[in-house]
């Protein structure tokens, strides 16, 4: 059976893998590519467990932890390889496998090295059965680039057998391993698979079969979104004509608004911020006559193409225009209603009217937006941008003060900084330390400095509060109320866990 587009791409991975795991030198893949085409890269990995055309006799192990420091990181993927080992007994046994390997994540230290002599036990009990073990390392957030870099380095130095990989990605947006490039040659390889997700939507559309109105327009609209990746605004207007005008034909009033929206944004993009503005109304039309056709998604539609005139008048230098346009938006959000979006809506209106010197009306919006955060649950605040519209609030009422803020929270940071950048020189020292005493003395000192480092920043915050004008006070009270301890410093001055809202208010 012939492949499919997918699966083309993952027997080309399969060759870049096999030429990584063919040199016997190697031991560390880098493996830099867009985050959509690391999507693709995982899927690689996970479809080891499978036979095809594309899978390998590999063992490839996916790790997500997050990497917080050295010690914390090492003991998360110690646990996480127990626990995965644990999960897949019932799957070995059916297979006539013994899952007999018998592993103590505690009896090895919290190390990179701990970390590969746990790989190597399991690689030596189960060596018959796989060709390569690979530990697949994505963890989902990094601290420090060069926190994590030294850790892999660390592993590289553990003496790793031949059969035994390391592979890392790399999000080409945000690359963190650069500093990797070109040391410790051969052993670590830097890969860039070349994969166009868009190509390969579009592929992957071509093959299906065309059904109807629906399926021509999908068409017309994937051809579309390809070229404004790479054409100018103008080919692009002309290209979308056909669209729009299939979609008016069979009044499909939203995807107008798809189209629309995809030709102002190329146009914004060129700098042609009035042809993008008409371009904008154009949409918000479509969408309007979606709300009068009842269609469900309407207003959504209508905020959208709101949203995107106030950014081309932002960016046109036309605050007073675009404050309107997020006005209306807000507006809108509230009757869906859409807290989120109408928190972000008011606290863009804020921005605008901060923009024009206007500080009455940007403390309306701001003081709109808090109360309406107010509505979603404590635990959701301040992963929207709630935390942003509190602190502009401060910054239209005493602009030097919150200068002086946050100056605060980065030295608070900085000094939290020192602190894990020291208990990394400490963890590489204690790289084959065996009984877990001194790691944890290691953790210890990090949360005592951590701990003083609050405390200062909470002193130092507390004063510079009390010296502000009734205003200032009033809404930094606010904001705490509303977003807890953490705010407005960030991780330096973090509550801890379990804290409420309201608690360490000055």
């Amino acid at each position: 059976m012939a492949l499919n587009p997918v699966e083309r791409r993952l027997l080309d991975l399969r060759a870049l893998w096999e030429g990584f795991t063919g040199n016997p030198a190697s031991r560390l893949l880098v493996w830099e590519a867009p985050g959509a085409a690391l999507r693709l890269v995982e899927c690689f990995f996970e479809a080891q467990k499978h036979e095809a055309e594309y899978t390998t006799r590999d063992l490839c192990i996916v790790l997500k932890a997050p990497f917080e420091h050295s010690i914390g990181y090492s003991r998360a993927l110690k646990a996480a390889l127990a626990g995965i080992y644990a999960a897949s007994a019932e799957e070995l046994a059916r297979e006539g496998i013994g899952a007999d390997w018998a592993f103590d994540p505690a009896a090895l230290p919290d190390s990179a090295w701990g970390f590969v002599q746990a790989l190597r036990s399991f690689g030596a009990r189960h060596h018959q059965h796989i060709g390569h073990l690979a530990a697949v390392l994505m963890p989902a957030e990094v601290s420090d680039d060069e926190a994590f870099a030294g850790w892999l380095r660390r592993a590289l130095a553990a003496e790793m057998p031949e059969r035994l990989r390391l592979v890392v990605t790399d999000p080409v947006e945000q690359p963190r391993l650069r500093a990797l490039a070109g040391a410790d040659a051969p052993r670590i390889l830097h890969l860039s698979p070349d994969i166009d997700m868009m190509a390969l939507a579009q592929e992957t559309f071509a093959q299906e079969v065309t059904v109807g109105p629906a399926g021509l327009f999908r068409n017309l609209l994937m051809a579309l979104v390809a070229l404004v990746e790479k054409a100018p605004a103008a080919v692009v207007r002309a290209k979308a004509a056909d669209a729009f005008d299939f979609a008016r034909r069979q009044g499909w009033d939203d995807q107008q608004v798809a189209v629309a929206v995809l030709v102002a944004g190329a146009q914004l993009k060129e700098g042609r911020f009035d042809e993008a503005i008409r371009t904008y109304r154009v949409a918000d039309e479509a969408a309007a006559r979606a709300v009068g056709a009842g269609h469900p998604a309407g207003q959504k539609l209508l905020i959208q193409a709101r949203f995107g005139e106030a950014g081309a008048q932002l960016a046109a230098a036309r605050p007073a225009e675009a404050a309107r346009c997020y006005d209306a938006a807000a507006e809108i959000a509230l009757r869906i209603p859409d807290l989120l979006l109408a928190v972000e809506a008011m606290r863009m209106g804020a921005f605008c009217h901060a923009r024009q010197q206007d500080a009455a009306g940007a403390l309306e919006r701001g003081r709109r937006a808090l109360a309406t955060g107010g509505r979603l649950r404590a635990e959701v605040r301040g992963m929207t941008t709630l935390p942003v519209a509190a602190s502009d609030m401060l910054r239209v009422i005493d602009a030097p003060r919150m200068t002086a803020l946050e100056a605060i929270g980065a030295e608070a940071a900085a000094r939290a900084d020192a602190v894990l950048e020291a208990a990394e020189a400490r963890a590489a020292a204690l790289e084959r330390t065996v009984g877990p005493e001194p790691f944890d003395t290691v953790e210890r000192e990090i949360e005592a400095g951590r701990a003083a480092s609050r405390v200062e920043a909470e002193a130092r915050l507390k004063a510079l509060v009390a010296g502000g004008t009734e205003p200032f006070r009033q809404a930094f009270a606010a904001g705490r109320a509303l977003l807890g301890p953490a705010w407005p410093l960030g991780a330096a001055l973090g509550a801890s866990p379990g804290a409420s809202p309201g608690e360490g208010t000055p």
